[in-house]
């Protein structure tokens, strides 16, 4: 019976940890503030370069004109964290409601690989070095925004007996992730999604 309880616990504060990261169970959402589009801090990047031109960030939105880029990073920066988390563990289900369609296929597909050889991949997330907005760009239906990841990581791959595959259990990296998020324009849900992870 102790046993139960606290496993529905658990389960109870897992769900209020990705709901307040998920919004309506799928994507991330940043706040909407009005009369403060992009905070007393975060107004170095109202505008960005794309394409050799200047596009402002307020006219791209559609009906989400209040946008605020710093909360932006750091629901971003916890996306990271539970999608990092997730694929170390092969938690599918949770990719599924951060990661669009495509890209869930083929986080899903390198997870099925590396399970069918019974291998173990060990990874953690030391730290964030730095977190920015690097581009902005939209067409009729999308708004993308890519954030560059500038992290600290340990990932180790094990095989089946426990034997390293890949990595070092003593050696912590830098590593520079570049991931672009997407949603829809004009969407009531106002829900990001991981898009895209561009090689270095």
């Amino acid at each position: 019976m102790l046993s139960l309880l606290i496993f529905i616990v658990i389960t109870v504060l897992l769900i209020i940890r990705l709901n307040d990261i998920l919004g309506m169970n799928v994507g991330f959402k940043v706040d909407v503030r009005k009369n403060n589009r992009f905070g007393e801090d975060n107004s170095s990047i109202e505008e960005v370069h794309h394409d050799d031109s200047k596009v402002n960030i307020k006219n791209m939105f559609g009906n989400y004109t209040d946008f605020v880029p710093h909360d932006f990073l750091e629901k971003s920066k916890r996306a990271f964290e539970i999608i990092f988390e997730a694929y170390a563990k092969g938690d599918k289900r949770t990719l599924k409601d951060l990661l669009a369609s495509k890209l869930c296929n083929a986080f899903s597909m390198a997870i099925d690989d590396r399970n069918s050889r019974g291998e173990k991949l060990e990874g953690i997330l030391v730290r964030f070095i730095s977190v920015d907005i690097t581009e902005v760009s939209a067409n009729d239906e999308d708004v993308f925004i890519t954030v560059k990841f500038v992290t600290e990581q340990s990932n180790v791959l094990k095989d089946r007996n426990g034997m390293i595959v890949e990595g070092n259990s003593d050696f912590v990296e830098n590593r520079t992730d570049t991931w672009i998020f997407c949603r829809k324009k004009n969407a009531i849900s106002a829900a990001w999604f991981l898009y895209e992870i561009v090689d270095a």
